[in-house]
């Protein structure tokens, strides 16, 4: 009975250290600072066009006890932004931002092509795990749109005003764009045959060539070759601008067209002398 008193003390001895050991680490663990981030310069658009695209800047400060690597990025709150593909920029491998150092994120902001009048970006840190940390990057963008204006003037034309039956022509038909939209392929700008591009066998409609636009304030010439009708008479040739889906407008190139066919030879032996 009298050693077993100093064996208890020993292992209340021993069982005091380990604790205190393990108090020591979660105590170590509870107090590590989590990772901050604080706003130090930003270089936002205060409104755009439609379409419009800036390119934006974000400084942040690393206010946080532990270097940024590139498992941490810069993310677009809720996941998403109306003016960014982008969900994430991150830091570039190999680069660590130190506590106290600052870290410049870029990107290209692009505006929608609807008008946005509550338009607004918002950005801030996370780490790997997708945890938000730090201040808030937010800016609001109203975007607007400019009215959509198509026009177009009527320069000059070759259109003929006589032709033989079957007779080919090719004509040229130069046209102003005084609108405040480019002309482009893509977006269905042609010139279109309002009348007679069916009894001369032209095309209903002429495209804007695709590999270049025709801004405002800008001419082009549309060429085609017209081929005369079989049968002879007056007939009527009538062009316009056209947008697809909206159709025409500006004002029209018209020419009457006066088609003669020569009497054939059977007709010509039949007729009395």
């Amino acid at each position: 009975m009298k050693e077993a008193a100093p064996l208890r003390a020993r292992r209340l001895g021993l069982t005091t250290a380990v604790l205190g050991v393990a108090t020591a680490v979660v105590s170590s663990a509870a107090g590590q600072a989590p990772p901050d981030a604080s706003v130090s310069q930003t270089r936002l658009p205060t409104r755009l066009e439609c379409g419009r695209t800036f390119r934006a800047s974000i400084t942040l400060l690393n206010t946080g006890a532990a270097p940024w690597t590139s498992a941490d990025a810069l993310a677009a709150v809720g996941g998403e932004d109306a003016f960014s593909e982008a969900a994430r920029i991150a830091i570039p491998a190999g680069v660590e931002v130190a506590p106290g150092a600052a870290h410049t994120f870029r990107l290209l902001l692009t505006a929608p092509e609807i008008a946005l009048p509550q338009g607004r970006t918002a950005w801030r840190m996370v780490d790997g795990d997708g945890v938000p940390f730090g201040e808030t990057v937010a800016q609001a963008i109203p975007v607007e749109c400019a009215p959509r204006i198509d026009d177009a003037e009527m320069l000059e034309t070759n259109l003929p005003a006589r032709l033989a039956c079957g007779e080919p022509y090719p004509v040229r038909i130069a046209v102003r764009n005084t609108g405040s939209v480019t002309w482009s392929k893509g977006d269905g700008y042609t010139l279109g045959t309002v009348e007679g591009g069916d009894d001369f066998h032209a095309p209903a409609r002429i495209a804007v060539p695709g590999d270049a636009g025709v801004v405002p304030g800008a001419d082009h010439t549309f060429t085609a070759t017209l081929v005369a009708p079989d049968a002879a008479g007056d007939y009527r040739l009538e062009w316009r601008m056209q947008r697809a889906g909206a159709g025409f407008f500006g004002p029209s190139v018209v020419q009457p067209v006066k088609v003669v066919c020569a009497p054939c030879a059977a007709a010509d032996e039949r007729a009395p002398r």
